[in-house]
């Protein structure tokens, strides 16, 4: 809670005559003040409360998303109300704040969905990598609209480095403020496409997949490679996200140029030019970082 103190600049003194002109600028203070007739002794008893809300209302019209929050408890704006003939504070949810439906928000497939529980306020920001990644994450939360394309993510590191975890984190932030996220294990999504092909839930899928708000396909180039699905089922869901300006965000142990090695059957010119044509999709569609250390462990 705001102190009395901390309202007046450079310990400047006023008296409550002084302090209570200031609260009558406001026109929000001014109403709840008029509207309940509070007494002089009302308003300097509960001057705490007035200067906390007002501070709060200041933040929360410059903010744009939780990510950026900065009241003491994260999502939650005060408002005032009378209580027993005295002035108090309530708290409600802000119209970013949107945790309770946030994992309804999420579809994962073949996920654990205790992965979900990662936040950016647990973020790892121990080396310049993740922070050059915690920087992205933030421009992105601020940017993105459903007006506003901003490219996904492709990170790749070494096996352990915490890809999936940034990932989850990315997803779980984006549900909070209401976005739609689709989130697959790749790997385990290509065999579930095999076994589909040639019924209505296999048209079904590739249909979700390429429409999905934001996707997040987890440790491509982990999976057996398919000339099928890599040209006949990647490459389509690929260009419509691309062509539609979709977000998609990517994590695997490959580098891009290694992924071409992944994604080829052999090694024949035919093979390497189909694989370099997802690979081109994929750096089209986004920003791509390399994680070369495993996270911090305190």
């Amino acid at each position: 809670m705001k102190k009395i103190n901390e309202f007046l600049p450079d310990n400047k003194e006023l008296d409550s005559d002084g302090i209570i002109d200031r609260f009558m600028a406001d026109p929000i203070v001014s109403r709840f003040i008029m509207s309940n007739d509070l007494t002089h002794e009302t308003i300097i008893y509960g001057v705490n409360d007035i200067l906390t809300y007002t501070s709060d209302k200041e933040n929360c019209s410059k903010c744009k998303g939780l990510y950026e929050c900065k009241l003491t408890s994260t999502g939650y704006w005060s408002k005032l109300q009378m209580y027993n003939g005295d002035i108090e504070l309530i708290y409600e949810k802000c119209k970013f704040n949107k945790t309770e439906d946030s994992r309804n928000n999420i579809s994962a497939f073949y996920v654990p969905k205790k992965i979900f529980q990662a936040t950016l306020d647990d973020f790892d920001m121990i080396g310049a990598e993740r922070k050059e990644i915690h920087r992205y994450m933030l421009n992105f939360l601020k940017n993105y609209g459903k007006n506003t394309y901003v490219k996904g993510m492709y990170i790749s590191g070494l096996f352990g480095s915490g890809k999936t975890y940034i990932l989850a984190t990315m997803a779980n932030e984006l549900a909070k403020i209401g976005s739609k996220i689709t989130f697959v294990y790749y790997p385990d999504l290509v065999r579930e496409l095999k076994s589909a092909i040639g019924s209505s839930r296999f048209e079904e899928k590739i249909e979700n997949l390429k429409k999905a708000e934001i996707l997040f396909l987890d440790d491509i180039g982990g999976e057996t490679v398919s000339q099928f699905i890599r040209d006949e089922v990647l490459g389509p869901i690929l260009q419509y996200r691309l062509l539609d300006q979709r977000p998609t965000f990517f994590s695997s142990n490959l580098r891009p140029k290694q992924l071409i090695d992944a994604l080829s059957k052999d090694q024949t010119l035919n093979e390497r030019s189909k694989s370099t044509r997802i690979v081109e999709r994929i750096r089209s569609l986004t920003e791509q970082f390399y994680l070369t250390e495993k996270p911090h462990i305190s």
